[in-house]
């Protein structure tokens, strides 16, 4: 139980904000155009996503009409772990919201909208709703009590928490900026539309065979004995293949379960490809930068002296979609196998010192995207920790 300071209180929370309760509206009423209906798909890990829409061609009045720093709350879903999500709505938009969703409105400080993104009003909310109907009813909105403390201390409070919100922002705006000339990066300097300086020299179409010395495909020891698992030999499976840089195995197995399965070991510097898995797994490569044993749904490409492994890396992941496309199976839906790579054809530099010197230059900008994506992650917790002890009062800021 949360304690705060003797000066913070209690009140109600419809006492600070007003409730505004959705729009009805009628199958005959949603049109290809006209006004932006908000649902609770649009509400996607706290922000605001303009995805999935639906329009409405009818009168809205004003009131049902969002505004910047609106509260947007979902009250009825039929999943009931969707009750409660939310998110601030950060400018004008020309939408209003549907009958499954409410707005809370006339927070003139921003710290009501901090304090319903943390827990300490979600979980009253969230208990709160019907099980029966999974719903928030505007009962149920009277009833939720807050603890704050004077106007002057909420908005120092928001502006604080706002801080980090930009700082944030301009992380991820950064990132993705310099994902996008990576990936610019990826495709010309891979393709030999760029070269890099000082290069000039032939490039030349091998197949995958031309350029690897094997193709390791693996297997998975029976789950049902327990001796084929806990010891010190790293196995992979597909679902790691998106750490791209590969580090953690999936688990550990013993030597008795290598010698009893199709399990294989593939070298430091392996270049894996996903064979199958779900979603966008299929096709995806990554770069092993230790020993592992793989399991079937991986293949290894172990290379021979006329390719760098890191430069075959890059240029598997410039791939991405031909493989999938080759993917054995009725319209795509199969995957890909030892054999369909194999016959791959690639055109690469012949001087492998240019090779290298692709896999330096992308490698570098990973590397700045990593450093920068720790960076973010380290401020979102710092933030994560802030915002539960200044709107707890644990933390008091000085006004």
């Amino acid at each position: 139980m949360v304690t705060y300071p003797s000066d913070w209180k209690e009140s109600k929370l419809l006492d600070h904000v007003n409730l505004v309760q959705g729009l009805t509206y009628t199958p005959e009423n949603v049109k290809p155009s006209g006004i932006l209906v908000l649902r609770s798909s649009n509400i996607q890990n706290g922000t605001l996503s303009l995805l999935d829409n639906v329009y409405v061609n009818i009168n809205v009045s004003d009131e049902k009409m969002v505004q910047p720093g609106d509260i947007l709350v979902c009250v009825r879903n039929g999943s009931s772990a969707l009750i409660g999500k939310s998110c601030i709505l950060p400018r004008l938009y020309n939408t209003t919201f549907g009958a499954f969703m409410s707005v809370l409105r006339g927070d003139t400080t921003g710290f009501f909208a901090k304090l319903f993104e943390s827990n300490i009003v979600q979980e009253q909310v969230r208990g709160r709703s019907n099980a029966t109907i999974n719903q928030i009813t505007k009962k149920d909105f009277q009833s939720i009590r807050v603890t704050v403390p004077d106007k002057p201390e909420q908005e120092e409070i928001a502006r604080t928490l706002s801080q980090f919100d930009t700082y944030i922002d301009d992380l991820t705006e950064l990132i993705e900026k310099k994902r996008g000339i990576r990936d610019g990066a990826l495709d010309d300097l891979t393709a030999g539309r760029t070269r890099m300086e000082g290069f000039c020299g032939e490039r030349k179409e091998y197949t995958i065979s031309d350029i690897t010395r094997t193709v390791i495909t693996g297997g998975t020891p029976s789950t049902a004995r327990q001796e084929y698992y806990g010891g010190n030999i790293p196995w992979l499976s597909s679902t790691e293949i998106h750490q791209k840089r590969i580090k953690k195995p999936t688990t550990y197995i013993t030597d008795l379960g290598l010698q009893n399965s199709s399990a294989k070991i593939a070298p430091e510097r392996s270049v894996l490809i996903a064979l199958a898995g779900q979603g966008k797994t299929r096709g995806t490569a990554a770069y092993l930068t230790r020993p592992m044993a793989l399991n079937q749904s991986l293949a290894a490409l172990v290379t021979n002296e006329k390719c760098n492994p890191e430069f075959l890396y890059y240029l598997i992941e410039s791939m991405y979609l031909s493989l999938r496309e080759l993917s054995s199976g009725d319209g795509g839906r199969g995957g890909l196998n030892k054999k369909l790579i194999k016959g791959v054809t690639v055109t690469i530099p012949v001087d492998v010192a240019e090779q290298e010197a692709i896999a330096d230059t992308l490698t570098a900008m990973d590397e700045e995207i990593e450093e920068l994506e720790i960076e973010r992650d380290k401020i979102i917790q710092i933030r994560e920790g802030a915002m539960d002890d200044l709107l707890t009062g644990r933390v008091r800021l000085s006004v």
